[in-house]
Formats: structure tokens, C-alpha cells, sequence
């Protein structure tokens, strides 16, 4: 697990040369998320350690351990003390995620699943009473879906037993698309879903599937339906169905997690089939760009040498000498370097 935090934090430091600004303005910083919405103690706490540290597996785990058995912090600021580790190796969520080099959005999905699961594994014996985490979600989805993400995410990760009939319910589109952000909350949901799953979960998700319209809430659905094996054909359907042209990186996604699944004969198998059943040129351009290995690691955002920044639609980026700054709808949070 150590190795994957390891290629984030290499990754970050390539994508660093890459600044085309000074610094970001201290007014602006002070307008951001994690300086308006979470307390200096907090944020004191979380960066009196290197960021390095954070890449370290029991580091990491042991001290989401401590913060979760400490009475002084309420259930919201373990939410957001979680938020600000996460941070720290490039896994919180404000509407950009990060895609490491030689990495398609999906591999990079797997990772983060496969870090998760270690630490719940780490967390599992404190057999934490969830109760108060829910209440944190329910009371923030369509005002605060950063902090219900993470609250989210959180209870997955401390119990996704007494979680499942919950996700059972966040996993419906309506609750989702009634969220303040439904891209953001999407995302958490998505990744604790690719935890906790069970067959009502995975037919909402499909629905959502076959329902969503944005590119990047439809791949995030891809990746939680497909973290653990499943038949294709939910796969073939999507693709089949799919019209719009500009979502051709969920198509991609949707390839790339059966390419992971299935040895590469099939794959080109399963292309094939897709380029003689597609109806839309377009589509059939891009199976046919697949299958002739033109799209490096089947992901149009990928890239052997960098770390590639991918913005959620509606979401604007500016790239300073020490981090970047998100702007999404009336959300401005700021990710240093």
C-alpha cells in the first residue's frame, strides 16, 4: 500500500515544475474552503507533521486512530480532520482529482480503493459507533457535500456493515443530484461504494449509470460498479447507449476497467464487437483509436512522465508556484503542493 501513496507523492512533485504563477494571494487563500470552514487548531494539528509522513501507512493510520478515539473532537471535526489528512496526499475531493503518470482514471480509482481498504482493515478492531458520522451526512448533504463526503467516507471506513442500508439510500440518484454539489458528492459516494456493496447498491448504481448525463459523475459510477468483478454486459450497455460525444472518457473508463479485468485478446474482442454494434461515427472513431493502441493506457488524460490534473465539469483551475486553486460553482478550496 506504502508503494501506491509513494507514486502520489512522486507524482506531485513533477507536477510542481510545472507552475506558471507566483504564490496565491494570502486574501485569496483566506476565501477557501479549508481556511473558512475548518479552525486553525485543526489545521495546526494536521500540518505539524512533513507531508511526507502522511504517505506512510501506519502514520496515517494511527493517527486517523488517535483522532477518532479522542472525546474532545465532535463528530464533525473528525470528518474534517480526516478531509485535511486525505489532503495531505492528494485524496480529498473539492471537484479536481489528480491522475498519476502511466495511470487511467479507473487504475487511479483502484489505487485510492486499495489504500482505503487498508486502513479500514487498521481501524476495524475500535468497532466505532457510526451513528453520530450519519447524522453529520444526512444533516449536510445539500449544504455541505464536502464534510458529508468525508463523513461518508469516514463511516465506511470505520464500519461499512452497519453503513450498507445507508448507502442504500445515498446511492439513489435523487439523493445525489438533490446534493448542494452532486459532482462532490457523487465522488464519496462512489468511492464507498466501491467498499460497501451489496445488490441494491449496485442496481442503484446502475441506474445512475444509465441516468447521469456528466461525464465524470458517469465515470465515477464506472469505477464503483467495476472496483470489484462484475459481468460486462452492464459495461456494453452503458456504451451502446452513450450519445454525446464529449463523453468519450467515460467510455474510456468503462474500457480501461475491462481491460483490467480481462486478458487483452478480450478486450480487442470486445472492441471489435463494439465497433460493429456502435451506430454513432464518432464512437466508432474511438473504438477504432483504441484498438489500434493510439490513446496512451487507453485514457486520453494520461501520461508517461506527469501527474494530469482532471477537473469535474463546471470546475476552473489556476496553477500557482505552490498549489492549485479550485473554483467550483460558489466553492474555492486550495490544494498545496
Amino acid at each position: 500500500m506504502e508503494k501506491v501513496r509513494f507514486l502520489v507523492l512522486i507524482s506531485s512533485l513533477l507536477f510542481v515544475g510545472f507552475s506558471q504563477r507566483g504564490p496565491i494571494n494570502k486574501l485569496t487563500l483566506e476565501k477557501t474552503y479549508t481556511m473558512s470552514q475548518i479552525t486553525k487548531s485543526q489545521r495546526d494539528l494536521i500540518d505539524k507533521s512533513p507531508k511526507a509522513s502522511y504517505f506512510n501507512d501506519d502514520f496515517f493510520n494511527n493517527l486517523l486512530k488517535s483522532v477518532i478515539q479522542d472525546k474532545k473532537y465532535s463528530e464533525k471535526e473528525k470528518a474534517q480532520l480526516f478531509y485535511l489528512m486525505e489532503k495531505k496526499e492528494g485524496y480529498a475531493f473539492a471537484g479536481l482529482d489528480y491522475v498519476p503518470p502511466k495511470q487511467s482514471y479507473f487504475n487511479h480509482h483502484v489505487g485510492k480503493v486499495f489504500i482505503h481498504q487498508g486502513t479500514k482493515r487498521s481501524l476495524a478492531p475500535l468497532k466505532y459507533n457510526i451513528s453520530g458520522l450519519i447524522q453529520i451526512i444526512d444533516s449536510n448533504i445539500k449544504k455541505d457535500p464536502i464534510l458529508a463526503g468525508n463523513a461518508l467516507l469516514l463511516a465506511t471506513l470505520l464500519n461499512s456493515e452497519k453503513l450498507a442500508k445507508k448507502m442504500e439510500y445515498y446511492t439513489h440518484s435523487d439523493v445525489i443530484l438533490n446534493s448542494k454539489n452532486p459532482g462532490i458528492f457523487n465522488h464519496y459516494v462512489c468511492m464507498s461504494a466501491s467498499i460497501t456493496q451489496n445488490t441494491v447498491i449496485i442496481n442503484n448504481l446502475t441506474a445512475n449509470l444509465m441516468s447521469f448525463k456528466k461525464e465524470c459523475m458517469l465515470e465515477d459510477v464506472l469505477c464503483a460498479i467495476y472496483s470489484k468483478d462484475k459481468f460486462v454486459v452492464t459495461m456494453k450497455e452503458y456504451i451502446l447507449k452513450e450519445k454525446n460525444p464529449d463523453n468519450n472518457l467515460s467510455i474510456e473508463t468503462a474500457l480501461c476497467a475491462l481491460a483490467a479485468k480481462v486478458p487483452e485478446a478480450s478486450v480487442k474482442k470486445s472492441i471489435q464487437s463494439l465497433i460493429n454494434e456502435a451506430k454513432e461515427p464518432w464512437k466508432i472513431a474511438l473504438c477504432k483509436e483504441l484498438l489500434a493502441n493510439k490513446v496512451p493506457y487507453n485514457y486520453a488524460l494520461s501520461n508517461d512522465l506527469l501527474l494530469v490534473t482532471k477537473p469535474w465539469e463546471g470546475v476552473t483551475t489556476t496553477t500557482y508556484s505552490d498549489g492549485t486553486l479550485i473554483i467550483n460553482g460558489s466553492l474555492m478550496e486550495f490544494d498545496p503542493n
